[in-house]
């Protein structure tokens, strides 16, 4: 068994800043599942066939990209490591990529799809670049049981801001005026937008990848090179998927995420159709989730210490299906509170609080497990691959999102 980074020299500066990388997968993954369908689609005017049709195109392109990843940054020498490398490269492609991405040069026809369709699988593979490798950099920090849940915690709590940024700056930017009485359809501020979240982006890759520089020389060194990296990562991916934890894990967590990917893709549109909520009410709803989000995440680490990791996604996962199924079925009973009230206002905030706490123990859980997993791997085959698994595992959440 390779040498251990033991978790007594990871100081606070190095939690911090690997964290801090978490911000960029939140603004991203934020404007992706609230904003970008709804931007196509009901600013632009694309079908919601072709907007489907481009986003599972680009997440097919991970199939291939993830796992690739995984291999190629766990072989991968040079003297910023295994994982540095790819996490600076890819920093401004990304910032360039989603920022174009809500800035299409067409506002109408194919030309629209193409231009949908080409940004999407660039924004992807950037974020794959700095994605698998920051994950997998994060399961080898530490060995310690607990303490890999605390670092889970941490990151995701920056993940989460993300989230809350994301909705704060749509409560101001996208603001009614008398052109736009409804805010979020004026396609004006969309490239305003996205240029600001860019900047999040690059600032957070960049700084998490500086920070964490100094503990590359205690990190596990990886095996000889391997030339074919196409056909060693179909193989890892073949020996990944014969481990049952793996597998049970990644079948769990994906029949969990469809529900929540779908909730979190039409919530603009349930928000503004169904629950009929003003432009200034849909960001306070979905603030309440994510702030309860960061309260999860922050009580996590506790509950990880006095709870089992698998009985806490379970209680988690259960805990937002409840809480993201009662006000359909309050109001299908007939007791839900009169639409456009503050008490129907106030009832939403309080589920989306009961399922961002739920669903924080959910990711923090499984994403503690997976470095688990890597742990059991290498005791099995004598090798580290963390960025095979986290590959594998993300390709897998994305499918599950498309």
């Amino acid at each position: 068994m390779s040498e251990k980074f033991h978790s007594p020299n990871l100081d606070k500066s190095t939690i911090f800043f690997f964290s801090f990388g978490q911000l960029a997968e939140g603004l991203m993954n934020s404007a992706f599942a609230i904003l970008l369908f709804f931007y196509f689609n009901q600013v632009l005017g694309l079908s919601g066939t072709l907007c489907g049709l481009a986003l599972l195109i680009a997440t097919s392109i991970d199939a291939i990209t993830d796992p690739v990843m995984g291999t190629i940054s766990d072989n991968w020498r040079s003297s910023l490591g295994r994982r540095h490398p790819f996490m600076y490269a890819s920093a401004l492609p990304l910032a360039i990529s989603f920022y174009f991405l809500f800035a299409p040069a067409f506002d109408s026809g194919n030309a629209l799809f193409v231009w949908l369709t080409g940004f999407a699988i660039l924004t992807r593979m950037s974020m794959t670049l700095f994605h698998v490798p920051h994950m997998a950099f994060g399961a080898e920090l530490s060995d310690d049981f607990d303490r890999r849940t605390n670092l889970v915690a941490y990151r995701m709590l920056f993940g989460v801001s993300g989230w809350i940024l994301l909705n704060a700056g749509f409560a101001v930017l996208f603001a009614p005026t008398d052109e736009y009485p409804n805010g979020q359809l004026n396609p004006a501020n969309y490239p305003w937008f996205a240029g600001m979240l860019s900047v999040g982006i690059f600032v957070s890759i960049v700084l998490t990848s500086w920070g964490t520089r100094s503990v590359i020389p205690f990190l596990h060194q990886p095996p000889p090179t391997q030339k074919d990296h196409l056909n060693q990562s179909l193989e890892d991916v073949r020996i990944s998927l014969t481990n049952v934890s793996f597998r049970w894990l990644v079948i769990s967590y994906v029949v969990g995420s469809i529900p929540a990917a779908i909730a979190g893709s039409l919530a603009l549109y349930v928000n503004t159709f169904y629950w009929e909520l003003t432009p200034s009410q849909i960001p306070a709803v979905m603030l309440a989730g994510s702030l309860a989000t960061l309260v999860g995440y922050a009580i996590a680490p506790i509950a990880g210490r006095r709870v089992d990791k698998r009985q806490l996604m379970m209680a988690g996962a259960f805990l937002w299906a409840m809480a993201t199924l009662t006000p359909f079925a309050v109001r299908f009973l007939g007791a839900f509170p009169p639409i456009g009230t503050p008490w129907s206002v106030a009832f939403l905030m309080c589920c989306a609080m009961v399922g961002g706490a739920g669903l924080a123990q959910l990711v923090v859980a499984v994403s503690s497990m997976l470095a688990d997993v890597a742990d059991e791997h290498e005791l099995a085959e004598g090798q580290r691959s963390e960025g095979v698994f986290f590959g594998v595992f993300s390709f897998c959440t994305k499918a599950s999102r498309a």
